[in-house]
């Protein structure tokens, strides 16, 4: 049997457990008690992750709390995002913590995006012959997406997730290839991240356009082809563009080294899992202290 490795988007993750369990928040003020509604949530996904399928290494990957290298190309990138709920920054301590108990390891660098973790890590695991599951609600980790990569997307909530592959891909995103997302990116932009890409071009006309062109830059060689009104658009937002797409370009080569030892699925530290249970008074967690056969992770 092939060996399979996980990576979770932890920033995604965490902030859809905080937000589809907002409606704690209030018993927690009220009893002046520490917040704990995102932490449990995120275990009680993650934990069914695991125990729904089997993984020889796993990751959560977090981004830092310093600015990344994409400041420094673009001040404005992801400006206008609001800081992260003060009820949500004293979670992330525990879910670290309990994240290590739980037997995974997470990893944030300086500078660095937990995109470019997931994609240096997809990487590195697949040139072991390890097969990957990425799990994130951003759509730029779909770049990612080969025979050895598969990206399961959060839609509604955290329930609903739509596994994207290699095979259903063109299905899924416009008719267009993993590598061709950074193109899409630079022409349709991102308003999430504060991208604005070719100004006027919507997303079915960018798709058109390098399904029939191919990329980015054949657009610009061949922009004597477009119409008019393409033509003035492109070349009043090319510097944009070109930012937009590089910025949406996935870094695969940021972790500290290829050891991929440090990333083995640890079993579980059963009594400080029981202590964290107790301590929040969580229920529906017991059952996974052992796994489906009985026996501990």
């Amino acid at each position: 049997m092939s060996k399979k490795a996980l990576v979770i988007d932890g920033n995604s993750l965490i902030y859809r457990a905080f937000y589809a369990t907002g409606n704690q928040l209030a018993f927690y003020k009220q009893h002046n008690l520490q917040p704990v509604n995102a932490l449990k949530l995120v275990l009680l996904i993650t934990l069914k992750l695991l125990r729904e399928n089997h993984y020889d290494y796993v990751l959560m990957a977090l981004d830092h709390q310093k600015k990344t290298l994409r400041h420094d190309t673009f001040a404005e990138y992801k400006a206008g995002r609001k800081p992260m709920p003060e009820d949500l920054v004293t979670q992330l301590p525990l879910i670290k913590e309990a994240i290590d108990i739980i037997g995974i390891t997470t990893l944030s660098i300086p500078g660095i995006e937990a995109d470019d973790i997931i994609g240096s890590y997809a990487k590195l695991m697949n040139e072991q012959q390890i097969d990957v599951e990425i799990y994130s609600s951003d759509k730029d980790l779909l770049q990612l997406v080969n025979s050895h990569t598969i990206v399961n997307l959060f839609k509604t909530g955290i329930s609903d997730i739509q596994k994207v592959t290699i095979e259903n891909f063109a299905n899924i995103f416009f008719g267009l290839q993993p590598a061709q997302v950074i193109d899409f990116k630079g022409i349709s932009g991102d308003s999430s991240d504060n991208l604005c890409g070719v100004k006027g071009i919507g997303p079915k006309t960018a798709a058109d356009l390098i399904k029939k062109y191919g990329s980015l830059e054949k657009i610009f060689d061949s922009i004597h082809e477009l119409s008019e009104a393409q033509r003035n658009k492109f070349n009043e937002s090319k510097e944009s563009a070109v930012m937009c797409k590089k910025l949406s370009t996935i870094e695969l080569n940021v972790l500290p080294d290829k050891d991929i030892s440090k990333f083995i699925k640890r079993a579980m530290n059963k009594q400080s899992f029981q202590d964290i249970i107790n301590k929040y008074h969580f229920t529906g967690l017991d059952k996974y202290l052992t796994d489906v056969q009985g026996e501990l992770f």
